[in-house]
């Protein structure tokens, strides 16, 4: 209801207008039919159709082109914010790889392989982090022996810590353990800088005071989103990831990506300082995820893109289709980051048949209302009849139409 009284608030001003020029020329005057005839052509000559017109319906179509590409938008609005959109703010898992984290090696330091992953994972079996899920599922694989964890904890950011017996298990990243006064030796050491460099996701494993080794996780490129990548770039799209990971592992990950930038070591905040750091620049961005982004982070950006949950064949799918977690996020149902570069493109075309409907509306307005209101009357041309108001009108609205839906 809201929304209708707002749009009746446009036609104000052609009455008011129209108000007005009878107003005026009844003062001087001239004759009442004139008088008439000048009041009822200046408020069609004014009245915003064309100019509605020519944004509902690029909109319209748009948003139509857009649900053929299984492209789900919150409103038809969002393809003017897409179409301004020149950076692209892409989380890593998921995203930039295929979201299916897996334990790649085993680095003890003291203990086997075998000891090290059961540590791991007595403290990471009620974890939410996708690394310390696979970090579990792999010793549950390998049927290891688990010990039994009387308090856990899970620090965003850093890592898990758990108690068992008298000690203390901490699994996480080095930064963290350094804090916490952990013995790490400079063997480990030396060989994280040598897996983050390779684009490798380590996590350490202390036991009391003591690290025990090193966890490496990978989680492969996906290959869906390198093409995407490199059509964006031929846009003229940025790609930049934001990440908790290491910054070595980031910053890996990055250049065999092809991104434009990555960034890591970020906390929430962190990511917040980067994406207000793009927008000083002045450039339009947007998150992608396939989580829900968190609100701090969606309030900076244009708009955020979620991308439907990666299928995982090893389980079961399920009989209704991929629903967008965020209502107010732009909603790629195929799951697929080179959908975006599709919408781009609708965006900016719709854009572009939008500024040139405007442009028809206001040649319309300033050819026609002068004419209308009687600005050559005392030059001798007569007054432009309501009528003619009325073909300057239609011509408009035919000429925004073909221009929409060409």
């Amino acid at each position: 209801m809201k929304k209708n009284f707002s749009n009746l608030y446009l036609f104000l001003p052609a009455v008011a207008l129209a108000g007005g020029i009878g107003y005026y020329w009844h003062t001087t005057g001239l004759e009442d039919t004139l008088v008439l005839n000048a009041a009822a052509a200046v408020f069609i000559a004014a009245l915003p159709l064309p100019y509605m017109l020519g944004k509902i319906l690029p909109y319209t179509r748009g948003a139509r082109q857009a649900k053929k590409q299984d492209i789900e938008l919150a409103s038809d609005s969002q393809l003017q914010e897409i179409g301004n959109i020149d950076t692209l703010i892409l989380a890593r898992h998921g995203v930039v790889t295929e979201g299916h984290p897996y334990v790649a090696n085993l680095f003890p330091a003291g203990v086997s392989q075998n000891a090290l992953l059961s540590l791991a994972a007595s403290a990471e079996k009620q974890a939410s982090h996708p690394l310390g899920k696979a970090i579990y599922e792999t010793a549950s694989q390998r049927g290891l022996q688990l010990l039994e964890a009387s308090t856990f904890t899970e620090i965003p950011g850093c890592g898990v810590e758990a108690i068992v017996g008298r000690n203390s298990l901490r699994v996480g990243s080095l930064a963290w353990l350094k804090r916490e006064g952990i013995d790490i030796s400079a063997e480990l050491i030396t060989k994280n800088d040598q897996l983050t460099q390779r684009g490798h996701s380590t996590v350490f494993v202390a036991n009391g005071k003591y690290c025990r080794g090193i966890i490496a996780i990978d989680d492969a490129l996906s290959e869906d989103t390198l093409k995407a990548i490199r059509k964006l770039q031929r846009q003229k799209i940025q790609t930049v990831m934001l990440t908790r990971e290491n910054k070595r592992t980031a910053a890996a990950i990055g250049k065999e990506a092809g991104m434009s930038a990555a960034h890591g070591q970020l906390t929430t905040e962190g990511k917040l300082r980067e994406i207000q750091l793009l927008k000083a620049r002045g450039t339009g961005t947007a998150i992608v995820d396939r989580e829900m982004v968190d609100d701090s982070l969606s309030s900076a950006v244009d708009a955020v893109i979620e991308l439907a949950p990666v299928k995982n064949e090893k389980e079961p799918q399920p009989d209704n289709p991929a629903q967008p977690q965020n209502p107010h996020a732009i909603f790629l149902k195929s799951g697929l980051l080179w959908d975006f570069a599709a919408l781009q493109e609708i965006g900016r075309q719709t854009i572009a048949r939008i500024k040139l409907n405007t442009a028809i509306s206001l040649v319309t307005f300033a050819l026609v209302l002068p004419l209308a209101a009687g600005a050559l009357y005392p030059f001798g041309l007569p007054f432009l009849p309501a009528w003619g108001a009325l073909a300057g009108q239609g011509l408009a609205l035919i000429l925004v139409t073909v221009n929409s839906l060409r």
